[in-house]
């Protein structure tokens, strides 16, 4: 559906959740459709994340929101801020959410390493003892933050010097489904306008799902008061 057909959806959907559960139609203006789409769609893909490797149509359905990035290593972040001193340092692209896939690969684009990521729990004690080096053919992977931006830090025995690049397949922020040209005074996680409203929203699979989640959330929000709009700041990306 296009964003102009998801609002127009959620009218009809909240007067069908109206007579079937036998209360007051609630209406909801642009920007509580924005909201309540934006926070159902984080909902879901969310609840999905911990089966992506074990499901093949949790992988298509949430294909419009997967992307890749090739990133070179960075040589400037302190060692103080390194788990391990002359590992190699990658800044993650700034919307990633989730990731799926990581390797380490040469400028022709051959995987050198494949990549295990370590558990906060599990990373001193994994570099601390001599006989839980990664295996052949593979390096470990911690995320960590400097100056505000994140981090993959690889521990490998592939030298910095060859500068090999970090290939990552990640699910990314969902962005906000907007479902009018202009939110005027209001925004949702920064962003206020849209202008392609004729154009598909993401994750389209999944759309009739979102619609669903979105008046259950939108009623039990606005049953206390339905007079009173959603803070925005009440959506948050990590919830």
């Amino acid at each position: 559906m296009t964003y102009a057909e998801l609002s127009d959806m959620m009218d009809v959907l909240s007067n069908r959740y109206a007579q079937q559960k036998e209360v007051s139609l609630i209406p909801f203006d642009e920007y509580e459709k924005s909201f309540f789409l934006t926070k159902a769609a984080n909902e879901i893909v969310k609840e999905m994340l911990p089966f992506y490797d074990r499901n093949e149509k949790i992988k298509k359905q949430l294909i419009t929101i997967t992307k890749s990035a090739s990133v070179t290593p960075i040589f400037s972040m302190p060692d103080a801020f390194r788990l391990k001193l002359g590992s190699l340092a990658y800044e993650l692209p700034s919307d990633v959410m989730y990731v799926v896939a990581e390797s380490l690969r040469d400028p022709a684009n051959v995987i050198l390493r494949k990549i295990r990521p370590l558990k906060d729990d599990e990373v001193y004690h994994t570099l601390d003892n001599p006989f839980r080096t990664p295996s052949r053919g593979y390096a470990f992977r911690n995320g960590l933050s400097y100056l505000n931006k994140r981090y993959s830090e690889i521990i490998t025995d592939v030298a910095a010097a060859s500068i090999p690049k970090y290939f990552v397949k990640y699910i990314c922020n969902i962005p906000p489904f907007i479902v009018t040209d202009n939110l005027e005074d209001a925004s949702i996680n920064g962003v206020s306008t849209n202008l392609t409203l004729s154009a598909q929203a993401p994750l389209d699979m999944l759309h009739e799902k979102i619609l669903d989640r979105a008046i259950i959330i939108g009623y039990m929000a606005k049953a206390d008061d339905p007079n009173s709009k959603v803070a925005a700041s009440n959506l948050s990306q990590n919830s």
